[in-house]
């Protein structure tokens, strides 16, 4: 080979791999220009999520300047904790600061009917700051005069403003929407004394009947069509359905409880109603999911069980059950978790948007949590919007706990065949 032919060779080996290098460093920049595109979905809905969480959490406390009704006396955290009856103690430490005596405060809470229009009229709140006293017991009485209500970080921004803008009588307390009493307080037309627990419980009643009504249906009606149903045109025809029904919108199953369950059947805008319409929304989730998790456990499983002579029911009681627990009982918290957040359904059978009084059975009104804070954002006042938020906190935490306990579940007796 000739010295120019050498030369070419050598000119053509040095091109072909800078051709590749060309190659391979675009291949590398597609990659992660692919990377990126698909993690950014993932960083927005990160950041909408945690607008969501600001905005409600911020928006859960607000600085606000008092004219109170009462005593417009705060006490000091030591003087009113007890462990068990801190109530009562910052109660009588008000009425004291009213002009009784102890003896009289005493006396006045002894009465049962007095206690009970004490208790309707007045919230007892341990404020985390009033005028610029940390943690002290304040009892907000339903007419106090709210002067201005600033936001949360406004009014941090604002304080030493806000303060010495305070005329005789005011006060300024940094007011915790979502606190003990709170949970504890009913429904009310006044944001002070606005509560959650007739919708906190309606919650309870009507998730505990629909797990007692769907679940054994639902779990049931899986297993059934996995391991005993035979596999021809009909059964073909029930999976389709079951999977047209879990994406059916919730409004429809509303439309069905209300001919049904609130007229057909004569029940009525009631917990009942409530729980059955739920159950037949969930039920195909259930069904499907169930389904899935049996499907998941393989046959050589069930071979060996049959093997050792167990009959079909053993097989399917002491083996498959076993290993698909873990999906069957994610997919019913996963179901769970969506009847808790449903409003459409609920507003469409006459789930009530004021309550006052607690449920106390199958048969009672009712309001639940999405229904509650539906009402409180549709009111008039500014000073709701603050309980709602207080409100949607915890529902997205009561939400939190179900969905990470599904996901611990799922690890926990996930099995990887």
């Amino acid at each position: 080979m000739s010295r120019v032919e050498r030369r070419s060779s050598v000119s053509e080996l040095a091109e072909d791999r800078r051709t590749v290098a060309r190659r391979s460093s675009r291949r590398a920049n597609a990659e992660r220009a692919f990377r990126w595109l698909t993690g950014l979905p993932v960083v927005i809905a990160l950041g909408l999520l945690a607008l969501l969480l600001y905005d409600v959490v911020t928006d859960s406390y607000s600085w606000q300047v008092v004219e109170p009704r009462g005593s417009g006396e705060s006490f000091a955290f030591g003087e009113g904790f007890a462990w068990f009856n801190s109530w009562k103690r910052v109660a009588l430490l008000e009425l004291q600061a009213q002009g009784m005596t102890a003896p009289e405060a005493e006396a006045e809470l002894a009465d049962p009917e007095q206690r009970r229009l004490f208790a309707a009229r007045n919230r007892i709140e341990l404020m985390y700051s009033v005028n610029g006293q940390g943690w002290r017991w304040l009892v907000t009485n339903s007419r106090d005069d709210r002067v201005r209500d600033v936001p949360l970080i406004e009014g941090f921004r604002r304080h030493d403003e806000l303060m010495t803008s305070l005329e005789p009588g005011q006060s300024l307390v940094l007011n915790p929407w979502l606190d003990v009493a709170f949970f504890a307080k009913n429904a009310s037309r006044t944001p002070t004394m606005a509560g959650l627990a007739p919708s906190l419980l309606g919650t309870l009643w009507v998730i505990g009947l629909v797990i007692l009504i769907a679940v054994p249906i639902a779990v049931g009606t899986g297993v059934y069509l996995e391991e005993y149903a035979p596999k021809n045109r009909l059964t073909g025809l029930i999976d389709v359905n079951l999977n047209n029904l879990a994406g059916v919108p919730s409004i429809v199953y509303g439309i069905l409880g209300l001919s049904v369950f609130v007229r057909f059947m004569g029940l009525g805008p009631v917990v009942l109603a409530a729980a059955l319409t739920l159950s037949l929304l969930v039920m195909p989730i259930i069904v499907v999911a169930t389904r899935e998790a049996v499907k998941a456990v393989p046959d050589s499983l069930r071979q060996a069980a049959y093997g050792l002579g167990a009959t079909r029911s053993q097989v399917i009681a002491g083996t498959v059950l076993p290993n698909a627990i873990g999906g069957i009982t994610t997919g019913v918290i996963l179901a769970m978790a969506r009847a808790i957040g449903e409003t459409a359904p609920l507003l469409l059978i006459g789930a009530a948007v004021f309550t006052p009084r607690l449920p106390d059975g199958p048969l009672s009104i009712y309001s639940v949590l999405p229904i509650q804070i539906y009402s409180w954002v549709g009111e008039n006042d500014p000073e709701f919007a603050h309980v709602a938020s207080a409100a949607i906190v915890v529902l997205l935490l009561v939400l939190t706990v179900l969905y990470s306990l599904a996901f611990w579940l799922r690890r926990r007796f996930g099995r990887a065949w």
